[in-house]
């Protein structure tokens, strides 16, 4: 369904209810949270080897930002 979308670009063979209810069924939209966590974990993890200053501070807050930032 979702390689559809993308080569429609848009919803006309598959309806955005439709998408919803197969990614909510398979927990997929939960998953892909959980990755996104253990990437921006491993984003923090490799800047502890940065120097500290106000660039490397500002780096650390963009996977909170990202993660958690209105859709």
């Amino acid at each position: 369904m979702i390689q559809q979308v993308l080569a429609d670009r848009n919803y006309k063979h598959v309806t955005q209810e439709d998408l919803r209810e197969v990614l909510s069924r398979t927990d997929a939209l939960q998953k892909a949270r959980a990755t996104a966590d253990e990437f921006a974990a491993n984003a923090r993890l490799a800047l502890e080897y940065l120097p500290e200053s106000e660039y490397c501070d500002a780096l650390r807050t963009l996977p909170t930002y990202i993660l958690n930032r209105d859709r």
